[in-house]
């Protein structure tokens, strides 16, 4: 229930029926069965994992604070809050890409997303689509609350990262799950900021995050493409 307040304000939910069949939907987009492959990129985590830049829970929560607030988190929430309202922003997203990975990541999985959208849900984006803008894109096409789209696309990423973490570290499923649970109130308090945000405010000061992207792509060893 706690989450449920913030998320029902500014939506066009109209009943309990509707808040649910959107749930349904979302978990199903962000659920590891649905084949966008993204336990294949760690983000860059992998580098600072191997150069003991992270290496305890304190580290990841961190890590995942600064990328949230500051980083690929906050950019993302903004190119998918003016892709909802109709603007249309892939060639932004790509070029805020830092790295040559992380744009693989983000056409990747934005292809492998519209792909199962098209094949199994009868909705059709353009190929070569950033993930946020294809999620973005996809939300507003079903209807789904956007803050609501916010949350669930955050949690997902989060989820993602801290699996890495459990892998690569590594840590035990304790500490994983403790990582997620703490960062269920800063994920509610960037999807009510966003509310706020434009597109002046793109950008990012999570450098050491960039940097081990670029380094990622020299590993002599990889676990993850990215």
């Amino acid at each position: 229930m706690e989450l449920v307040e913030p998320i029902a304000i500014n939506t066009k939910i109209k009943n309990k029926k509707d808040m649910k069949e959107s749930l349904q939907i979302l978990q199903t987009w962000f659920s590891p069965s649905f084949p966008v492959g993204s336990f294949s990129y760690s983000h860059g985590l992998e580098a600072m994992i191997n150069d003991n830049f992270i290496k305890s829970k304190e580290d990841i929560l961190d890590y995942l604070k600064c990328i949230l607030k500051y980083g690929t988190g906050k950019n993302d929430i903004i190119l998918m809050k003016h892709t909802y309202q109709g603007k249309e922003l892939n060639e932004l997203a790509l070029s805020l890409c830092p790295s040559k990975e992380r744009k693989i990541e983000s056409v990747e999985m934005g292809n492998a997303f519209r792909k199962v959208l098209a094949d199994s849900w009868d909705f059709n984006i353009k190929e070569n689509t950033a993930y946020p803008i294809v999620v973005a894109k996809a939300a507003k096409h079903f209807d789904i609350p956007l803050n609501l789209t916010i949350v669930s696309y955050l949690q997902s990423f989060v989820s993602n990262l801290i699996n890495v973490c459990i892998k690569h570290i590594p840590i035990g499923q304790k500490i994983g799950q403790d990582c997620i649970i703490k960062t269920y109130e800063l994920i509610r308090e960037i999807e009510k900021e966003s509310q706020n945000l434009n597109l002046e405010d793109l950008g990012g000061i999570c450098f050491n995050s960039d940097i081990y992207s670029i380094k990622h792509e020299n590993l002599k060893t990889r676990i993850y493409k990215t």
